[in-house]
């Protein structure tokens, strides 16, 4: 009778154990999944900061600005990072938050002027300064580090000049570049935004 309770205290005690090994197994594999995913939307974040900001007329200090003043407000909070860098060195920790926060308050508040303008459109003209063609070779990959050319690929851009002064580079399709002339002016659709930035509807 003492022996069945003792092996049955043994295979609770031993089942205990394998639970929380198995718990904390699982812990660490959702952290590491997690880290994974807050590295994504920073680079999704900063990439889609940038497309939107394309389309959007305004100096490149703005939102940068924006972005880190979100960061330096939420400054005090940049020990919550420590499960993310997995080091306690407060500039790493720093860097990480002003990054992380920067990188989503970026994209939030162009994408916020963006999805929040007027649905009215006006029509402005610029003049085209400049015109060029930026040529980038693709690359694809055929093994676990090897990678062959897989032909290129063309990106356009026109300078213009708009009537107060400002002058924007715009990334445009290949219709619109071999339409462009220099010197020559060129329409523009726009909208006011949600936040006062004008965004480009149309002509790019």
């Amino acid at each position: 009778m003492r022996n069945a309770v003792c092996e049955n205290l043994q295979c609770h005690f031993y089942f205990y154990i394998c639970r929380k090994i198995q718990i904390k197994a699982m812990g660490i594999l959702f952290i590491k999944i997690l880290r994974i995913f807050v590295v994504l939307a920073v680079l999704f974040s900063g990439t889609m900061g940038y497309v939107i900001s394309e389309k959007t007329l305004v100096a490149w200090w703005i939102p940068v600005g924006v972005a880190l003043a979100a960061g330096m407000l939420t400054l005090p909070l940049y020990r919550k990072w420590i499960w993310l860098t997995t080091v306690e060195n407060r500039i790493v920790n720093v860097l990480c938050h002003l990054v992380c926060v920067g990188s989503f308050c970026y994209v939030l508040f162009l994408s916020g002027n963006n999805l929040l303008a007027d649905a009215d459109e006006y029509e402005v003209t610029v003049t085209v300064l400049d015109k060029r063609m930026e040529q980038h070779e693709k690359r694809r990959k055929v093994g676990k580090h090897r990678y062959v050319s897989d032909g290129m690929r063309y990106e356009y851009y026109l300078e213009v000049a708009f009537d107060n002064g400002t002058v924007k580079t715009l990334h445009v399709s290949r219709a619109v570049y071999r339409n462009a002339q220099k010197g020559q002016p060129k329409a523009l659709s726009l909208s006011q935004g949600g936040l006062g930035l004008p965004v480009i509807k149309q002509g790019i």
